[in-house]
């Protein structure tokens, strides 16, 4: 039972009270020079504390030794004030998710570098306690096990977090400049599928036991999608009757349009009737490839069946088991004769993205379709057609078509 009765030690000073088992110490004292009397609790003897140490404790307060209960409240409280007011970037960081929410381009990806590189190393230091030896190491670190544009991606993403804490006035701009590594152009990667692998691939698609992975990697195989796109599609995105789907909020932040061909149809109708075999949850979601709940898939969540189909298919190991699928498209459409206009329109790149033309650049058979239609072009010159031709007064000139 607590108790409240003072009981006195034999340090002047020094009493304590009882409460239920434990003895609470407390000290009174004056300090040299000041009238005020300080009457102050320090802890129980289960904490540690006895007669004696509250009696020294007692003798180092008068001195000024040590700090009274109000003056540690005090500085703690003045600690914990400054502790608020220093942005560390692991703080920016946090507040930089928060402001970008879930619409985040590659939000998994950016997680992956900062807890990998970044929240160790930097993550409890203020922008302005970085310096660019910093950097350096962090560069050095990175390329052990990792390529350049490992390391220009992980620096591109620590400067977009000091960018954003400098924007929204969290802290002062560094008075140097994170510089990035150049990309190197001839290390870009190209994964396309040969005609056996993708033989291989589709015969590992009629026996693969989760129909819903398979018409979700079977659409991106035949569309050129990113990963992330038919994950977002709503049923009420696609129109049948006019043979187009709608690309819900990709990577350049708008809704285009696609048309469908035949394939891509015919791969929607059965995952409709999949879906309508399916738990009510999944039959009634408004997504075309759910989840299990009826919500939007996760694609990290899924990423061990598209390996194992990879796997399966005997494709190389070093192929990322989507983007192979997208830059097989890609070189076929090039190597066939479609333009690098249409590629792009494809795959939903920009105009003119270096992205596109670097298929044409990698892929043989593009580049020999290229060259053959510069052939083709140059040959018009010297059997030009009749709409190549204008007539001024008695004399024929050749102009080339626009």
């Amino acid at each position: 039972m607590a108790s409240s009765e003072r009981i006195k030690t034999n340090y002047p000073g020094v009493w304590y009270t009882d409460r239920d088992g434990a003895r609470v110490f407390y000290i009174n004292y004056r300090k040299p020079g000041d009238r005020r009397k300080y009457e102050e609790r320090l802890g129980t003897n289960k904490q540690g504390w006895s007669a004696a140490k509250a009696n020294a404790e007692r003798f180092k307060r008068i001195n000024g030794q040590s700090k009274t209960n109000a003056e540690q409240r005090s500085e703690k409280e003045s600690a914990k004030k400054a502790e608020e007011g220093r942005h560390t970037i692991d703080r920016l960081w946090n507040l930089y998710l928060e402001s970008k929410g879930d619409d985040l381009k590659g939000i998994t990806t950016d997680k992956n570098r900062y807890e990998l590189h970044l929240e160790k190393t930097f993550g409890i230091k203020t922008p302005e306690e970085l310096v660019p030896l910093d950097l350096d190491r962090l560069r050095r670190k990175v390329l052990k096990n990792h390529s350049t544009g490992t390391v220009r991606n992980v620096l591109e993403l620590l400067r977009r977090i000091v960018n954003f804490g400098v924007k929204n006035h969290l802290c002062p701009p560094l008075n140097w400049t994170i510089q990035l590594p150049k990309a190197d152009p001839d290390a870009e990667r190209i994964e396309v599928l040969t005609v056996e692998e993708f033989q291989r691939l589709y015969e590992v698609w009629d026996t693969y036991p989760d129909r819903h992975i398979v018409h979700l990697h079977q659409f991106i195989a035949f569309t050129g999608s990113r990963p992330s796109e038919p994950l977002k599609l709503l049923w009420r995105d696609i129109d049948f009757q006019r043979s187009y789907f709608t690309k819900r909020n990709t990577k350049s932040g708008k809704s285009p349009t696609a048309s469908m061909n035949q394939v891509i149809q015919q791969i929607l109708q059965k995952q409709r009737q999949l879906l309508d075999t399916c738990p009510k949850v999944m039959k009634e979601s408004e997504f075309v490839f759910p989840g299990p709940t009826g919500g939007q898939r996760k694609l990290e969540s899924y990423s061990r069946h598209f390996r194992r189909i990879r796997d399966q298919a005997k494709l190389p190991k070093g192929y990322r088991p989507n983007y192979c699928l997208r830059d097989t498209v890609a070189s076929m459409m090039l190597s066939k004769g479609a333009t690098i206009p249409e590629v792009a329109e494809q795959l939903g790149h920009t105009q003119g993205s270096p992205m596109t033309r670097r298929y044409a650049k990698f892929i043989p058979a593009a580049k020999q379709s290229i060259a053959n239609k510069a052939q083709e072009a140059m040959q018009e010159l010297l059997n030009p057609t009749a709409s190549d031709k204008e007539i001024e007064g008695p004399n024929e000139r050749t102009v080339l078509s626009i």
